[in-house]
């Protein structure tokens, strides 16, 4: 069976149990969650940014491939 399946028969489960939550959940852990969002948006464009040269060359060198037979001089024989 496929992820799709299982991961839908388990949120149905978790959707029809009648049980009630006793939980509080104090102003400090929404602040938490925001801060968890926010640094991990920031960590990502931090890694894009220290790693946009390389991902730039890589990408240039794969669309320069194909010219590179042309650019090579040729040799007299």
């Amino acid at each position: 069976m496929n992820l799709l399946f299982y991961v839908s028969f388990t949120l149905g489960l978790f959707i029809i149990s009648p049980s009630a939550a006793q939980a509080y959940l104090d102003p400090g852990s929404g602040s938490l969650l925001f801060q968890l969002l926010i640094g991990g948006i920031l960590s990502g464009l931090f890694a894009i940014k220290l790693y946009y040269k390389k991902i730039k060359l890589f990408f240039k060198k794969r669309s320069a491939s194909p010219n590179k037979e042309n650019d090579t001089p040729e040799k007299n024989q």
